[in-house]
């Protein structure tokens, strides 16, 4: 028996005619599912945040905001900036050494050869040894702008002013109310950027020609010479008397002073001419033996009244020229207000002086 063929359900003839469909509509989303006919019923749509809609205004005013931040912020650093650098300023003037006005040129020139410009107030030598003492001196120097302070080695009255080991300052009994810890006060200046300077009353001496004349200027009659005031005065001519003033400069060097302010280098000028004087004739002996690691400067002296500090007065400018030579410093002696005083040296655009109480 024939075994009957069996019938195939699919006819590629008619394929893909009645049973499949082209594609419509869109991709299926993930929240179709909340959908009806288009329009979503998701229960939960309250509780899902909702996007703001954005201001505009607010936004840029925000962004304002932070411009003027940022701009502030650079105004505030400029003027820390500029405050650290003026604070840095002041602290380098009340502390600075004197300004050399010339730099040494030959490696074989000496300290002798460097121009300084002195802001100095003189203190008594007494004022150096106690430790609270000296340290005021040094704070009120430096508060007030001085570059140094200023102190006697020699006074006019021929006493000496510190514990010399010298056997004739000995011998002439001449160390009166001196400076016990002279050496320590002398390096503790120089570690506080305070340049010592040691004031030397050369001639004028009211010591030592008492005690011997053949150190003193003689009148005609042989007797030591007296002035007006009764001063009396070391013969320039004398070997013994030049000796005398370097040894009492050479010791304080070894103490630590470099810088001398020589007063009294001119004997009264009714005997001046019979004699040897000057500061020249006297400074070029003292570097000759002692060297050229000390700085001697010519006192010039100057005396101002009360009113010299006032702001209407012109008696600094009248007795006080900015004509100095190098080798020149003011020595001034007021009962005016010294720091006023000093602020209007330095508007007349004096730079070299030593201020002291009259």
């Amino acid at each position: 028996m024939k075994k009957r063929k069996r019938k195939r359900f699919y006819k590629n003839v008619k394929r893909n005619q009645t049973w499949t469909e082209e594609i419509q509509g869109r991709e299926i989303d993930f929240a179709d599912k909340y959908a009806d006919d288009g329009i979503y019923s998701d229960k939960f749509d309250y509780l899902r945040p909702k996007k703001k809609p954005k201001n505009k205004r607010k936004k840029l005013r925000k962004k304002i905001k932070k411009i003027f931040r940022v701009i502030g912020c650079i105004l505030i650093g400029i003027a820390i900036l500029f405050a650290g650098y003026a604070a840095m300023d002041v602290y380098m003037i009340r502390h600075r050494m004197p300004e050399l006005a010339d730099a040494v040129s030959d490696k074989d020139d000496g300290f002798n050869k460097i121009s300084i410009h002195i802001e100095s107030c003189y203190v008594e030598p007494v004022s150096l040894d106690n430790a609270v003492m000296l340290s005021s001196v040094i704070s009120e120097a430096q508060t007030h702008s001085f570059s140094s302070v200023a102190f006697d080695i020699k006074r006019p009255d021929g006493s000496v002013a510190y514990r010399s080991a010298l056997a004739n300052v000995d011998a002439y009994g001449a160390v009166a109310f001196p400076s016990a810890a002279f050496k320590e006060s002398v390096s503790e200046l120089t570690r506080s950027d305070m340049l010592p300077v040691g004031i030397v009353s050369c001639y004028q001496d009211n010591v030592v020609p008492a005690k011997n004349s053949e150190l003193a200027v003689l009148d005609d009659s042989g007797k030591v010479y007296t002035d007006d005031s009764g001063n009396t005065y070391l013969n320039p001519n004398s070997d013994l008397a030049y000796r005398y003033i370097k040894d009492i400069i050479e010791e304080a060097n070894t103490q630590g002073v470099k810088v001398f302010i020589l007063n009294e280098t001119k004997l009264p000028s009714d005997i001046s001419e019979k004699y040897e004087d000057g500061f020249d004739v006297l400074s070029a002996k003292l570097y000759k033996d002692i060297g050229s690691d000390i700085k001697l400067l010519e006192a010039v002296n100057i005396s101002l009244s009360e009113k010299a500090a006032d702001e209407s007065s012109n008696e600094i400018s009248e007795k006080m020229k900015n004509n100095l030579n190098e080798n020149q410093v003011y020595y001034i002696k007021t009962s005016g207000d010294k720091y006023l005083i000093k602020e209007k040296l330095e508007e007349s655009g004096i730079v070299s002086f030593i201020l002291a109480d009259k």
